[in-house]
């Protein structure tokens, strides 16, 4: 099966503008089991969380860029799908972290509430470093990248005179996300006073270089031999070994050994794929939104939640998964088939 097989259909679980392909919902699952091992089983200088994220990202510039570039889906079916994938389990999310705060007395401001819920969190206040917070709001800086990335790539649909060119106007604007992510770094007098490196204009890099390539990937898959997206994806998580790579490496050069090895999934071995489409890991990229958001009190709060507990860490990622899994089919996938049945 390749990647032009993703055709226009009403999916499993919950609908999309795109057919499932289980090797994919399993590139899913790694993203969100690399996570979930960073959080609670970290291993000592591999940045796993981050690569991770890293690696939703590129699938989901892949997805989004064969959405919006290739199927040309309608700007307004193209938001009313990403507004029913998100906002209902945000919100759910949102409103109990902050409902149980104020309950307990520590109710979150409003200069920290609104900003979160508009997605502006990792902007504003720009006093407030989002991962000192004592909300567990700190990952949500990932779907403010995602969602700001959503609305770019959508603005770039509305331009004539890139049709046709997008993937070359897509690669170019990583490079510039790259350019300055190393004019933050270099130069520390321009650069935001708190955690640049979770801003769009910085984050975004593996998004736009996997959406771009995306456009390009048939004018090279015949060159590509099975072997080289896996060792792509080797290169990749060797660069996010931290005491190996400096940290820059991680964020400007990892990026494009994992889009490539996304965009180049169906040209991999067999074993990939198949590996990939392990059922339990296909199952975490099925819910993994709901298991993203719901780990992150549980990490964030272990040592308090499960104090003179033994296995913490292990009770911590036990819940986060059973909690994210009952979102999922209780909650999210629920409210979203309606949606995209009435909208």
């Amino acid at each position: 099966m390749t990647l032009e097989t993703m055709v226009s259909s009403s999916a499993r679980h919950g609908g999309s503008e795109l057919k499932r392909i289980d090797y994919l919902d399993g590139w899913r699952g790694l993203a969100i089991f690399l996570v979930l091992q960073g959080h609670f089983f970290a291993i000592q200088g591999w940045h796993s969380g981050r690569m991770g994220v890293d690696v939703f990202f590129c699938l989901s510039g892949l997805l989004m860029s064969r959405i919006l570039f290739q199927r040309r889906v309608p700007l307004t079916t193209f938001y009313k799908r990403r507004i029913s994938r998100i906002i209902p389990a945000f919100f759910l999310y949102l409103l109990i972290v902050f409902g149980v705060a104020a309950l307990i007395g520590k109710a979150a401001p409003a200069r920290e509430v609104v900003p979160t819920l508009l997605f502006l969190r990792s902007y504003l206040p720009a006093d407030l470093h989002m991962f000192a917070s004592p909300y567990p709001i700190g990952h949500l800086w990932s779907l403010n990248v995602e969602e700001h990335s959503y609305i770019f790539l959508s603005l770039l649909t509305l331009l004539p005179f890139l049709r046709g060119r997008e993937g070359w106007a897509l690669i170019a604007c990583a490079f510039v996300t790259i350019a300055i992510h190393l004019s933050y770094f270099e130069f520390p007098a321009i650069a935001p006073p708190i955690e640049y490196w979770v801003r769009s204009e910085v984050a975004a890099t593996n998004l736009l270089l996997s959406a771009g390539y995306a456009l390009i990937r048939d004018r090279t898959a015949p060159h590509v031999r099975p072997w080289m997206p896996v060792a792509a994806f080797a290169v990749a998580t060797a660069l996010y070994v931290g005491s190996v790579v400096p940290w820059m490496m991680t964020m400007t050069i990892a990026p494009f050994f994992l889009a490539f090895t996304v965009n180049h999934l169906a040209e991999a071995p067999g074993w990939v794929r198949t590996g990939l489409s392990f059922s339990p890991l296909r199952l975490l990229g099925i819910g993994s939104f709901s298991i993203y958001l719901w780990q992150q009190p549980f990490y964030q709060y272990k040592k308090l939640l499960f104090a003179g507990l033994p296995f913490h860490a292990g009770i911590g990622l036990a819940l986060s998964v059973a909690v994210g899994f009952l979102s999922f089919y209780a909650y999210e996938n629920r409210v979203r088939a309606w949606l995209n049945r009435v909208w």
